[in-house]
């Protein structure tokens, strides 16, 4: 299922938003788009956090809300024995740090001083396909998870 389905199912109307946004935003507005793919994992992350009443972590930027939601969620590499699967999901902090980022130094969200590159729709599209794939992934994580209990 895609992001969008998924979310109609779940009925996640603050992660629906940004998912929208985001899309709509790419070649219009890329660095909107880059804010929106962050605001997406963010708030499937709170949604995450608040619906297993997880503690809030103090900074609630990405790495932080990754780094709970994916302890908690078994997907921390370190939890894992297989290689592979350690090599993707450490793949996984990269995103939700690097989407971070991008956000943080590009997105529509902050002044910007002068930059040393333009953010153009394929880097946009990057982030935001990125975001798209690692919350279908924690979403069908939490749902297998919940079938197993």
């Amino acid at each position: 299922k895609s992001l969008g389905d998924r979310l109609k199912l779940n009925g996640i109307q603050e992660v629906e938003t940004e998912f929208d946004r985001a899309y709509k935003s790419i070649d219009a507005d890329p660095p909107a788009a880059l804010t929106a793919a962050c605001a997406l994992l963010e708030a499937v992350c709170k949604h995450y956090i608040e619906a297993e009443k997880l503690t809030m972590p103090n900074k609630e930027t990405m790495g932080p809300l990754w780094s709970e939601v994916s302890k908690n969620l078994g997907l921390s590499p370190a939890q894992l024995a297989d290689d592979d699967l350690k090599q993707i999901l450490t793949g996984l902090f990269s995103i939700a740090n690097g989407v971070g980022a991008l956000r943080t130094h590009e997105g529509s969200a902050h002044g910007h001083a002068n930059k040393s590159y333009k953010i153009e729709p394929r880097h946009a599209r990057l982030a935001v396909h990125a975001a798209h794939t690692m919350a279908v992934f924690i979403l069908e994580t939490w749902d297998a998870r919940r079938k197993t209990k």
